[in-house]
């Protein structure tokens, strides 16, 4: 979405990355530990370790650390039978933050790569992840996250182009993504308080107290699979966003594109709500009229600055379309986080979408 997380990226990047490490001599490549996260994934989680396995990257320099949060299904013994290190938290809060916290603390090595348990990981990416850290400034790096499926459902179609990202240096990554060790532990790794928006959270934290690059590679690195086949669970997974952009905008007024985000989407529901009434009171449609038309100007004026990264005009279109459809929930969450804040109650708990 316009406003979403996803499409944050700073300008060109400063880091050139040094050579190709993946035609290096296994030795001189460095290892890595690999957090997996994950709850009730099920086959996902097979195709996410099969995946790992299966990387152009010597089998010996990858830990795999799997980190459930009490699922109820087999995932614990699917982890193990694959050769992970499986560590189960029993959060009294279930949030990502936890799981990846938990994961960072059982690592061993300098590097730490967080993924979902419902991607599938580039055979290729390891090796360029490790080329990229060899540039000290580099703190974090990631790569493309696709959908397996993106035209298979109107939802994944979104979800697929909100993962974009421009490479070069970035805000903030989303959750698969690799680390430096020190860093994490000399940022406090990711705040268990958030139930969305901890990557960016971290990042800000990471670039601001210690000066790093967050960068992101022009490289395939993870198909996500989504599965969003209702319209409840784009509403749910739009309500968290908003949550996010209240929250962490709210926190780091420094991190110019969320604090964008937090009143973008109540300044377009507030001018729709006033288009109503004034529509009722006048007992005449012509400023709702006005209104649908100042909207459809909008979304053809976004679909036409995105039609060359889409491949298409209608492509962009339809994607346009939903930075505006998700502005209602995006703003629900937020006014639900500013009420809970303001009227001190506790925090809201997980918005699980699926």
């Amino acid at each position: 979405m316009a406003d979403d997380p996803s499409q944050m990226s700073g300008a060109e990047s400063v880091v050139t990355p040094h050579g190709d490490r993946a035609a290096e001599a296994p030795q001189a490549l460095p290892s890595i530990s690999v957090v997996v996260i994950g709850r009730n994934e099920g086959q996902r989680l097979v195709r996410c370790l099969e995946s790992i396995r299966a990387a152009a990257y010597p089998e010996g320099k990858l830990e795999i650390i799997y980190v459930d949060s009490d699922s109820t299904d087999d995932s614990c013994r699917i982890a193990a039978e694959r050769g992970a290190k499986v560590i189960t938290i029993h959060p009294t809060r279930p949030c990502a933050a936890a799981g990846r916290n938990a994961g960072a603390a059982a690592a061993n090595h300098e590097f730490v790569h967080f993924f979902d348990g419902d991607t599938v990981i580039h055979r290729d990416w390891f090796a360029k992840a490790a080329n990229a850290m060899g540039d000290p400034r580099v703190a974090c790096v990631f790569g493309r996250r696709e959908e397996v499926a993106p035209r298979s459902t109107i939802y994944n179609f979104w979800t697929h182009h909100d993962w974009f990202v421009g490479p070069g240096e970035a805000e903030s990554c989303a959750g698969d993504a690799m680390f430096r060790r020190e860093v994490l532990r000399q940022a406090g790794g990711f705040d268990e308080t958030l139930i969305a928006g901890e990557e960016p959270d971290l990042c800000f934290r990471i670039r601001s107290g210690q000066h790093k690059v967050i960068l992101c590679l022009d490289e395939p690195m993870t198909l996500h699979d989504m599965n969003m086949t209702r319209f409840r669970q784009y509403w749910k997974r739009c309500t968290r966003t908003g949550h996010a952009y209240a929250e962490v905008g709210g926190r780091h007024p420094q991190l110019h594109s969320w604090r964008r985000a937090r009143w973008r989407g109540p300044i377009h529901v507030t001018v729709a709500l006033l288009a109503v009434i004034l529509s009722i009171f006048l007992w005449a449609p012509l400023p709702f009229v006005f209104w649908m038309i100042l909207v459809a100007a909008l979304i053809m004026r976004n679909a036409w600055r995105m039609r060359g990264r889409l491949g298409s005009l209608s492509d962009a279109v339809l994607y346009s379309l939903h930075h505006y459809v998700a502005k209602l929930p995006i703003t629900v969450g937020s006014i639900d986080f500013w009420l809970r804040s303001t009227l001190k109650r506790s925090p809201k708990a997980l918005i699980e979408y699926r």
